[in-house]
């Protein structure tokens, strides 16, 4: 499938998807990249339906463009989801497109293909792609290890593309992991990308919700800085996650699990135990450097907090170099 087809459905100017990180993809995040012509992702998380309604409501209110609604099955759990999607489905929202992290029922898939809702699922290996595009996905997300945050597979992103282009899927394929330049792109799309999805990128920009010396430590990274460990249990058990090395991962376990800081989550305050798989935010306050600060490779290309203007209009220029100025 063309890179067109992605543009084309949701009405891009630029195959640029932001990835929905809890607690940093908020409304004025996401709005602000979908108003700039890549495709904005709202996170959900294990928001209850009418705190996730409210959000969406918010991004609305910020951008008349279409934006995804990012949700995580194996973390919200059967109940949950159901209720997120029904409640998606029942509102009058319609440019939208839901995007899971990781294989959902088909039950729920079938649901939003009822509805006309384009579906985006984010896969880590070429059995999973297989599966989502059995389901009827739209688009595929192909992460790769150079990712920051939790892990679906342990392909680097090169060798997932190749073999998942191989396969000839009617689905587009979105590449993840270790994205920060129309350059980093350009190669992926020669290999049959029709899109790519950045997440640390968007961590840092100045609409992120992400705390501010969370931002400052991704954009003092690099890739070495990082390290992939599956230490961040606490909220999202069984999945390994690329994070920057800190105090915190260099102990170890023999660390106790006790809480290092607190929170605020859909107006809502909660404590954070060290280990908890939750990034620091605006709305944290504590031990931010002892925290889960996930970062992918991308890191190696981003220097300072900038405006999602600015990162979009830098991708674009940089795209279109590497394209020859033609697309």
């Amino acid at each position: 499938m063309s890179e067109e087809k992605l543009l084309t459905a949701f009405q891009l100017k630029l195959p640029l998807i932001q990835a929905g990180m809890g607690g940093v993809a908020g409304p004025e995040l996401a709005a602000a990249v979908s108003n700039h012509g890549g495709l904005g992702v709202l996170a959900v998380y294990k928001s209850l339906p009418e705190d996730m309604l409210k959000n969406i409501e918010k991004t609305r209110e910020l951008t008349s463009g279409f934006f995804g609604i990012n949700v995580i099955p194996e973390v919200s759990g059967e109940a949950r989801l159901k209720q997120q999607i029904e409640a998606i489905v029942a509102s009058d929202e319609r440019r939208i497109a839901v995007v899971f992290y990781g294989l959902p029922p088909f039950a729920v898939v079938n649901l939003l293909k009822m509805e006309n809702i384009p579906v985006i699922i984010q896969i880590g290996t070429e059995a999973e792609a297989q599966t989502a595009v059995g389901m009827g996905a739209d688009f595929l997300v192909l992460q790769g290890i150079q990712a920051g945050g939790h892990h679906l597979g342990s392909q680097r992103t090169e060798q997932l593309i190749e073999a998942v282009a191989a396969r000839g899927f009617d689905a587009g394929l979105i590449v993840a992991g270790g994205i920060a330049t129309g350059r980093d792109y350009a190669v992926y799309r020669q290999m049959g990308a029709s899109g790519c999805l950045c997440g640390t990128l968007f961590a840092s920009a100045l609409e992120s919700s992400a705390h501010p010396r969370y931002k400052d430590m991704i954009c003092q990274a690099m890739p070495e800085d990082t390290i992939i460990t599956n230490l961040f249990e606490i909220g999202w058990p069984g999945r390994q996650h690329r994070v920057i090395l800190n105090q915190t991962v260099k102990m170890g376990k023999s660390q106790p699990t006790h809480f290092i800081a607190k929170t605020v989550v859909d107006e809502k305050l909660y404590p954070v135990a060290r280990f908890s798989a939750a990034a620091p935010t605006e709305h944290t306050q504590g031990e931010i450097d002892n925290m889960a600060l996930y970062c992918g490779e991308s890191c190696r290309n981003i220097h300072m907090v900038n405006s999602v203007s600015n990162i979009m209009d830098q991708f674009t220029a940089e795209l279109m170099e590497s394209l020859g100025g033609k697309r």
